[in-house]
């Protein structure tokens, strides 16, 4: 009963020390740029009713659920997603739209095992909902890239792409829902291969503009040529509207100054059922996986009450972690240069005395040794040069020279002591 007492569940980690320290530090400053920028905060517990996330077009696959029951026996989840539970609050609340909201917190996903994937992941992120314009798109990706800028990360891009596109797409060529779910998977992957076979099987006329836009989707990364292109296609109005809208969020981040840190990928497919519009992904150049993900998704909150519109994104805190130690390993902290020792009746003398070290800028710690021996021992052991005695009649300062040696001995206020 006790063989897993030592080991974590599949799918997570600790983390220790330096790395704790930066993700903790990460959380916060993207936190305080969030709140500065107009979002306030709301926090949804790590435990919801598996009927939150039990709807068509969700986007958590069932089988990626932590599930298990409480005590009246309701099935409970492990939140996997920390939009749908906000849609659950502004529905349950009435919340007054416009509202631009920020959390942070841990999910939990079950991902495949050898995929490299962690099952429990950290997310900081901001929602605006009752938003039908691309004021929201545009608030979103500037907030994310100066969050970005903000931890530390310069080496990034935010792809922007569109399922209405390809939505019209599949629509204007009637494809079955079957034949949309391979075509979906070879854009994704951009198997061009895959996806010229799967045009030719289907027997589409290949000077249709559609089938010609479709057989490019793929390949439409890039700058601001890709949406000409795309437009040069475009077979109906609603096409056409998709790729504008695209362009009109480009062209505006552009004139902000952040051009470089954006590009358009109009191959690019999140989850089609839970997004409506514009999707983003965003990229650090040192790691693979993604470092935020998002996009409007206007059909969710009629779930949980009033249809609103709503765009969001999450950062991969994680993520972006990783990304950090790989530009900058995180240095190790300054050591201890001072290490005081006391008795339970000196306690008062010994942090006064701490104070005054740190104010002038002296990493000062208390020893948590019962002997002055031990904490000679420990001292020596973490390379600690200076040892302070406070514990009898007069304070006592050691220094290691091959062996401790008494430096400076005084009052036992550790005011004159300092001064001398």
């Amino acid at each position: 009963m006790t063989k897993w007492k030592r080991a974590n569940p599949s799918g997570t980690r600790d983390v220790l020390f330096e790395e704790c320290t930066l993700k903790e530090e990460i959380e916060q400053r993207l936190r305080r740029v969030f709140i500065s920028r107009g979002y306030e905060e709301v926090r949804t517990p790590t435990i919801e009713f598996y009927d939150v996330f039990s709807f068509r077009n969700r986007p958590i696959d069932e089988e990626k659920m932590y599930k298990f029951f409480d005590h009246h026996g309701r099935i409970l989840v492990l939140r996997p997603d920390m939009t749908i539970p906000i849609a659950r609050v502004v529905g349950s609340t009435m919340m007054k739209p416009p509202l631009k909201l920020t959390y942070s917190g841990n999910i939990f996903r079950a991902n495949k095992s050898m995929t490299g994937k962690y099952n429990e992941l950290t997310q900081t992120g901001i929602e605006i909902i009752g938003v039908d314009n691309l004021r929201a798109e545009i608030e979103c990706i500037v907030s994310a890239i100066t969050a970005l800028q903000d931890v530390g990360l310069t080496q990034f891009k935010i792809e922007i792409g569109q399922v209405k596109l390809y939505k019209s797409i599949v629509k204007k060529l009637s494809l079955t829902e079957e034949d949309e779910a391979i075509l979906r998977e070879y854009i994704e992957n951009k198997s061009y291969t895959g996806l010229s076979q799967f045009l030719e099987e289907k027997k589409f006329d290949q000077n249709d503009e559609t089938v010609q836009l479709l057989q490019r989707l793929p390949r439409l990364f890039g700058g601001l040529d890709v949406i000409d292109e795309a437009e040069s296609l475009a077979a109906n109005a609603e096409m056409k509207e998709a790729i504008q809208r695209v362009r009109d969020i480009y062209e505006t981040v552009e004139r902000l100054g952040y051009g470089h840190y954006i590009s358009v990928d109009l191959g690019m497919i999140q989850n089609l059922d839970y997004y409506t519009g514009v999707i983003f992904r965003g990229y650090a150049h040192e790691v693979g996986d993604e470092i935020l993900s998002g996009g409007r998704y206007d059909e969710l909150m009629e779930h949980f009450g009033e249809s609103l519109p709503a765009t969001g994104l999450a950062l991969e805190v994680d993520q972006i972690v990783r990304v950090l130690k790989e530009q900058n390993p995180p240095s190790k902290e300054e050591p201890t240069e001072v290490l005081i020792h006391y008795s339970l009746e000196t306690i008062e003398e010994a942090e006064r005395l701490r104070a005054l070290y740190i104010k002038e800028g002296v990493k000062t710690e208390l020893s948590m040794m019962s002997s002055l021996e031990e904490t000679f021992s420990f001292a020596r052991a973490n390379k600690i040069a200076a040892v302070v005695d406070t514990s009898g009649g007069k304070l006592k300062e050691y220094a290691w020279k091959e062996k401790w040696e008494l430096e400076k001995e005084g009052e036992t206020s550790c005011v004159t002591f300092k001064s001398r």
